[in-house]
């Protein structure tokens, strides 16, 4: 498995603040904390405090999955990576990393993430991860 974990936090960018986001990058306003999160591979490590104060704000909509949800994710999607080649075939935008998975064991965190729905990219950063 690519994360251990026994429960798993949705974040998704509200549709709201995806407009202001794109709105202040026509206008050349930066959130540079919101634009890693979005547009780049970051966090490196799990324990970023920015990163989590950052996707626990206003901007973004937080659920718990279902235990039937995680156990779906443990057995069939975060097992091997053959089986994530699916999201891998067709690239068709640079990543807009608006979807984060975060992952908990004993309420520790062992894992991120980060997917754009689009085009299929995907980041993950695991404490499984030699550093």
């Amino acid at each position: 498995m690519f994360f251990d974990f026994d429960s798993v936090e949705y974040y998704s960018l509200n549709k709201s603040k995806d407009e202001e986001v794109n709105d202040n990058n026509r206008k050349g306003i930066k959130d540079s904390i919101l634009n890693n999160i979005l547009y780049s591979e970051f966090p490196e490590k799990l324990n970023n405090g920015v990163f989590y104060k950052k996707i626990n704000s206003d901007g973004f909509s937080k659920s718990e999955l279902s235990q039937e949800d995680v156990e779906y994710l443990k057995n069939d999607v975060f097992v091997e990576k053959f089986s994530l080649k699916m999201f891998e075939m067709s690239k068709a935008c640079a990543p807009e990393y608006r979807d984060i998975l975060v992952f908990k064991k004993e309420n520790e965190i062992s894992g991120i993430a980060k997917i754009c729905l689009s085009c299929g990219h995907f980041y993950f950063v695991s404490s499984k991860k030699k550093d």
